[in-house]
């Protein structure tokens, strides 16, 4: 039962209160079915569900202007916790509490009307959060500068793009001054400058003593903003307590071989289907005209197996398998490594090297990396076929793959370990020598 407080004033009472929660979805492996007829046969058939706990005894409290971060491996239950608590997803046991106007910045725009204007979306939203219609007008034009999005704002938001849905529903969220914020990783939405500016005004919600927990791969930032991490495995709390103290528990578990194959259960509810990786639909698109189709992509280790996961330093080989339908043409094949906020590392092409001026009608393409010079983080692949001229796309993956990297130990920071060295000299200075006469 989730349940909001009365608000008070007192130090002492947590922003945030959960005790004992569990979330307990119910699978059958034929599907999700909504029919009559189906409710009818699930009522007389007599066949047995299988009962998932996406979380389970789940405890603890954040207090106010406090950052908690909340990491795992993905089906750990992190977005179903930060459900729970937004009142999206109803307990199976156990309680919450939450203190304070909260602002969920879970599935923006979820609210959204499609055939309403984005001006009109912004009130919309304002309305269903609470908020009264003279502070959404006095914070209209400061939403709609922030967003970027001035030229759009009276066009229906079914002609926006994804991207711009996003930044919108966000831009309205994070204007409402609430107590409380609930982000699963939505510092990847928009532009590099759009999220600088957003990573911005979360830390200055911080500030004045606004309460975040956050969702997210990034463990830099972990250790950057939060002030406690909750580690989570298997929807049951393994760690609660210092940041670096939690990544570490939380890279034993993946050293121990949590989270190395992909689960069959996800942390979204059924009715939901099967969440998206890392790279959300949004991001993840695939276009071409098929004359070469790339129907496998696998990341392998130095043994040869098949991982997601690789250290620093580690061998690393994508292996892009295709068929060509192609007579007499060459095409360039591509690959493109980014961070999970879709900045571009690195993206070379077989253009750029001695290629062999044909190649088998079928037939896998090698990306081999001897020693990874990535640091630790979540990164985003993409592998792509061509034209020689780059003008003509076989077939392109944008942002389909992901893998992991951990530390090797050393303590660097970044994206890239560089092939540097240190060196020290000493500086030589001459004595002035007297001039005689």
């Amino acid at each position: 039962m989730r349940k909001m407080a009365q608000q008070n004033n007192k130090p002492s009472q947590p922003v945030v209160s959960v005790n004992s929660a569990g979330v307990k979805f119910f699978l059958r492996p034929e599907g999700i079915r909504h029919g009559v007829k189906d409710w009818l046969r699930r009522m007389f058939s007599g066949r047995e569900k299988q009962e998932f706990w996406a979380l389970r005894d789940v405890s603890f409290e954040v207090n106010k202007g406090e950052i908690l971060g909340i990491i795992g491996s993905n089906g750990a239950g992190k977005s179903t916790l930060l459900k729970a608590i937004a009142g999206i997803y109803p307990l199976t046991q156990g309680q919450i509490g939450v203190n304070g106007r909260l602002a969920p910045l879970i599935e923006l725009g979820a609210a959204f009307n499609p055939d309403l204007s984005g001006a009109e979306n912004i009130f919309l939203t304002g309305m269903i959060y609470r908020v009264p219609r003279r502070e959404i007008q006095d914070k209209l034009d400061k939403i709609v500068d922030f967003s970027g999005l001035r030229k759009f704002i009276n066009v229906p938001v079914r002609n926006y793009s994804s991207g711009m849905f996003i930044r919108l529903a966000f831009s309205i969220i994070i204007f409402f001054q609430p107590d409380i914020i609930l982000i699963d990783e939505v510092f990847s939405v928009g532009d590099e400058i759009f999220q600088r500016r957003s990573f911005e005004k979360i830390l200055s919600f911080k500030k004045r003593g606004a309460t975040i927990l956050l969702v997210t791969h990034d463990l830099k930032l972990i250790t950057r903003i939060c002030d406690r991490a909750l580690v989570l495995s298997e929807g049951k709390p393994v760690f609660l307590g210092e940041p670096e103290k939690a990544i570490r528990t939380y890279q034993q578990l993946i050293k121990q071989g949590e989270g190395l194959e992909a689960r069959v259960v996800r942390e979204e509810a059924p009715a939901a289907g099967i969440s998206p990786p890392i790279s959300t639909p949004e991001e993840a698109k695939r276009w071409g005209n098929k004359q070469v189709e790339i129907h496998k992509v696998e990341f392998v280790n130095e043994q040869g197996q098949a991982s997601f996961i690789f250290r620093t330093g580690d061998y690393f080989e994508a292996r892009i398998a295709y068929i060509s339908r192609l007579k007499g043409e060459r095409p360039v094949f591509g690959v493109a490594i980014s961070t999970i906020y879709k900045l571009l590392i690195y993206g070379p092409n077989t253009l750029e090297i001695e290629f062999p001026s044909s190649i088998p009608k079928e037939g896998i393409i090698r990306f081999i990396v001897p020693k990874l010079p990535l640091l630790e983080g979540d990164y985003l692949f993409s592998a792509s076929a061509y034209d020689e001229a780059l003008q003509k796309a076989y077939d392109h993956h944008e942002m389909m793959y992901h893998f992991r990297v951990v530390s090797d130990g050393r303590l660097d920071f970044g994206s890239v370990r560089m092939d540097a060295e240190w060196r020290v000299e000493k500086i030589r200075r001459e004595r002035s020598r007297r001039s005689t006469q």
